[in-house]
């Protein structure tokens, strides 16, 4: 089942800083070759249900290997059978093109 959304993870450790915890995870979802966008409160991203819910562990289990003692994830995920989502323009692109044309 293809589908797209949101994964947000964050490491609960002592440290100030979670750079070298949410760069594993950067690197984990650019090898998994899934569609994705990252943002400053997480990643959009895009593939196969069975294949995000893979990285998903991943992304977890790397940030408890690296330190963190827990990690919590927030996942939103939508699936639609009224259009091809692989084939569809993202939402942000679509509301870019809106704005550029003459239609507002």
């Amino acid at each position: 089942m293809y589908v797209s959304g949101e994964i947000q993870i964050v490491p609960i450790s002592p440290e100030v800083s979670m750079t070298r915890y949410i760069a594993k995870v950067k690197c984990i979802i650019e090898a998994s070759g899934l569609e994705h966008t990252m943002h400053d409160s997480g990643t959009n991203i895009q593939g196969e249900y069975a294949v995000i819910a893979r990285v998903v562990e991943q992304c977890m289990q790397s940030v408890l290997d690296s330190g963190s003692p827990r990690v919590l994830c927030y996942l939103k995920l939508g699936a639609r059978t009224d259009k091809d989502s692989a084939k569809e323009m993202p939402a942000a692109e679509k509301v870019k093109t809106y704005l550029a044309s003459d239609k507002h």
